[in-house]
C-alpha cells in the first residue's frame, strides 16, 4: 500500500480516526521520519494544552439588546406612520426584535449539541493509545519482528534497550511464573520511543510496553480492543501496558507477577 501524503493523514492519526491497515502504515513511517514524529509531538502536545487551558465565557445578559438600542440610535427615525400603519410597524418591530434572540438560543443550543455528541463519540487519550498497543503488537507479530534482540537473560536484553533509549526499564524474569522471557525490541508508542519486552506463556506471546511516566502510581487496569486482552499500570515511574491474546484471567496473572515482580523490596 502506498502511504498518502503525511498532511492529508497527519490529523486522522492524532485523533483515532485512520483505519487499521493505515494506522499500522502510517506508524512505520513514523519510525524513519524524525521530521513526521516530531510533528505528531507537536500536534498532540498542542492538543493537550488546549483541552487544560481553553475555557468558554457566556455572553452578559443584556448584551444583545444594548447592541440593538444603539444600531437604533445611530439611525435617522423615519417618517411617523399613519395610525394603522403604525399599528403594523409595531407589529413588525416586535417581531424582529426576538427573532435575533431566538436565532441565537438555536444556534446556541445546536453548538452545545453538536459539542456533546463529540465528545460522546470521540475516543479518550487512553482508549488512543489502547489502540496504538494493540496496533503495534499486531504489526510486529505480522512482520514477524517481536524482538531485536533474542535472549531469555535479562541481564542481556535491558543493558541492550538501556543503551538505545533515555531511560532504563525494568526487566523482571517470570521463569518461575511459567512466562519466560523471550528478548526485547525498541518499538514508538505515545510519541516516543518505548521498550517492548517479549514473554512467551504458553503457546501466547505476551508484550510488555514500558516507558517512563511522571504520574503517581496507578492500580493494575484491563480491557479489551480488537479481539485482544490489555492491561495497564504505573508503578515507580514507569508506565506499563501489556497485551496478548490470552484470557483475560490468565493476563491478569501475567500482569499481577510483572508489578510484583517490578515492586520495591
Amino acid at each position: 500500500m502506498t502511504l498518502p501524503q503525511a498532511p492529508q493523514n497527519l490529523h486522522a492519526f492524532i485523533d483515532g480516526e485512520l483505519p487499521l491497515s493505515e494506522r499500522l502504515a502510517f506508524e512505520d513511517r513514523l519510525r524513519h521520519d524524525p521530521g513526521l514524529a516530531a510533528q505528531v509531538q507537536e500536534e498532540q502536545a498542542l492538543g493537550q494544552a488546549l483541552r487544560a487551558q481553553a475555557d468558554c465565557h457566556r455572553a452578559p445578559p443584556g448584551l444583545l439588546e444594548r447592541f440593538q438600542a444603539e444600531a437604533r440610535a445611530g439611525q435617522t427615525p423615519p417618517p411617523r406612520p399613519e395610525p394603522r400603519r403604525q399599528r403594523l410597524q409595531d407589529l413588525l418591530e416586535r417581531w424582529f426584535a426576538w427573532r435575533p434572540m431566538a436565532s441565537a438560543c438555536v444556534l446556541t443550543s445546536a453548538l452545545f449539541l453538536g459539542l456533546h455528541l463529540l465528545l460522546q463519540t470521540a475516543p479518550s487519550p487512553d482508549e488512543r493509545l489502547g489502540e496504538e498497543v494493540v496496533a503495534s503488537h499486531v504489526r510486529a507479530t505480522l512482520a514477524q519482528r517481536l524482538v531485536d534482540m533474542p535472549s531469555s537473560d535479562r541481564h542481556t536484553v535491558k543493558p541492550w534497550l538501556s543503551a538505545r533509549l533515555d531511560y532504563s526499564p525494568p526487566v523482571p524474569d517470570l521463569r518461575d511464573q511459567g512466562t519466560p522471557l523471550q528478548g526485547g525490541r525498541i518499538d514508538y508508542l505515545a510519541g516516543r520511543p518505548v521498550a517492548a519486552l517479549v514473554y512467551q506463556h504458553g503457546q501466547h506471546v505476551v508484550e510488555d510496553y514500558v516507558w517512563p511516566d511522571a504520574q503517581a502510581d496507578h492500580p493494575l487496569q484491563s480491557g479489551t480492543q480488537r479481539g485482544f486482552q490489555w492491561v495497564r499500570w504505573t508503578r515507580q515511574g514507569m508506565a506499563h501496558w501489556l497485551v496478548s491474546d490470552l484470557q483475560p484471567d490468565e493476563l491478569m496473572t501475567v500482569a499481577q507477577a510483572l508489578a510484583q515482580a517490578g515492586a520495591p523490596r
